[in-house]
């Protein structure tokens, strides 16, 4: 059948684990960074430019570790779903 659906439970699994890895990586690099930059009369330009990069990556770790949440939420979703259909249909026929 052509329109069949499949889902590799394993693969999604995987992917899930990569985003939240990833999202803890990234967190965990934010706080590695220097407190304080010297850098001349540009030090307000770069002190707020750095702190722009440590909030956007601060957003961007979450976002990767809220989006392996979900994905793995999906996949236990579907094989739930795909379970409880598989007995209705063993029951029907």
């Amino acid at each position: 059948m052509a329109d069949r659906l499949t889902v590799d439970l394993v693969l999604l699994e995987s992917i899930s684990d990569r985003l939240r890895r990833s999202g803890t990586s990234l967190r965990a690099t934010g706080t590695g960074g220097p407190r304080r930059v010297d850098a001349g009369e540009a030090t307000p330009i770069f002190a707020e430019l750095l702190a722009r990069l440590s909030q956007s990556s601060a957003g961007l770790a979450a976002g990767l570790t809220e989006a392996g949440l979900r994905v793995a939420d999906a996949g236990q979703t579907y094989a739930s779903e795909d379970s409880t259909a598989g007995q209705r249909i063993s029951g029907v026929l």
